[in-house]
């Protein structure tokens, strides 16, 4: 972690006894079996608010020809938002998928969509998401 989250993290358990942060290997940092990946998925550990801040997804995203990206997560004006700016900054086309995203508090949801909406990218329904991929999917054979 870089040395502002080890520092929030220490603060956290001084206080609570109760990491800020979840790190690797523990309970809480481990994917959800329904959200588990599928063979030959990539997953990708972050430890900053943006994926592209501590990782080489953008590198990875380029080497595969990505264009365009759908974000989803947990929190909408945290990560969500900070690494969807990232990515439109990077020239990706980025949307944020409205109900597959949340905040603590329901006023900063909408104002970090409304924010992003309003100069960075999209944001859109997991329905419409689904029907457009759905529509652009190759046919099998």
């Amino acid at each position: 972690m870089i040395a502002r989250r080890r520092r929030r993290d220490e603060d956290a358990l001084a206080g609570t006894a109760l990491p800020a942060l979840w790190s690797n290997g523990t309970f809480e940092h481990e994917v959800i079996a329904p959200l588990a990946p599928l063979p030959g998925e990539l997953v990708i550990d972050k430890n900053t608010s943006s994926a592209f801040n501590s990782t080489g997804i953008e590198v990875l995203l380029r080497n595969m020809d990505v264009e365009a990206l759908v974000v989803a997560g947990m929190a909408t004006d945290m990560c969500v938002e900070t690494a969807a700016r990232d990515a439109a900054d990077r020239g990706f086309d980025v949307i944020v998928v409205e109900d597959a995203t949340a905040s603590f508090f329901e006023r900063h949801h909408y104002a970090a969509l409304s924010g992003f909406a309003r100069v960075f990218g999209q944001v859109w329904s997991s329905e419409r998401v689904l029907a457009e991929l759905e529509q652009g999917a190759p046919t099998p054979g």
